[in-house]
């Protein structure tokens, strides 16, 4: 019996959480999104112990954050039909934007970019201020490929942690 009421008073306060933290949400979370790591990529020593510890790290979440999946208002790049219409992850941002989100100078930021570049983990396309439509120059950043719907970032190669490569 006590099993039985141990069970109980769980189930009890789990509902309660639930409706707690349901009830305290001012609007609904439909749009949250996250960032999946997979288990491959967390066990993998040379990524867990080094880039993972890394500050440019984060640099690279929040460029991740913001890659391309459909059209966006304000795009002078037109990232949508330029990059993801033709398989690839991308996003663009001025490094001064990037750097204010991140709390960094200009120069660290670009620093991080030029790492990640080197690390292979991003690729950077420069489009010149003559290509775009405002005159002025822009930075895309590639982080992977989308083909069928198959994401392939190239953390993952970088790491062996592609479902292509085998180990």
């Amino acid at each position: 019996m006590e099993t039985k009421q141990l069970f109980l008073n769980v189930q009890r306060k789990q509902a309660e959480r639930t409706l707690k933290r349901y009830s305290e949400r001012s609007e609904p979370r439909f749009n949250d999104q996250f960032i999946p790591v997979p288990f491959k990529l967390l066990d993998n020593p040379g990524f867990r112990n080094g880039l993972m510890t890394k500050k440019r790290f984060r640099t690279y979440l929040w460029l991740r954050r913001y890659v391309v999946r459909g059209h966006k208002l304000e795009d002078p790049c037109d990232v949508f039909s330029n990059y993801w219409m033709n398989g690839e992850l991308a996003m663009s941002m001025k490094l001064d934007k990037i750097a204010k989100d991140l709390g960094l100078s200009k120069s660290t930021t670009s620093d991080h970019v030029r790492q990640l570049e080197n690390d292979g983990v991003i690729t950077v396309d420069e489009v010149p201020a003559s290509d775009a439509p405002d005159g002025k120059a822009y930075l895309v950043f590639i982080l992977g490929t989308c083909i069928n719907g198959q994401e392939k970032w190239l953390i993952d190669d970088v790491f062996n942690c592609s479902k292509n490569k085998s180990n």
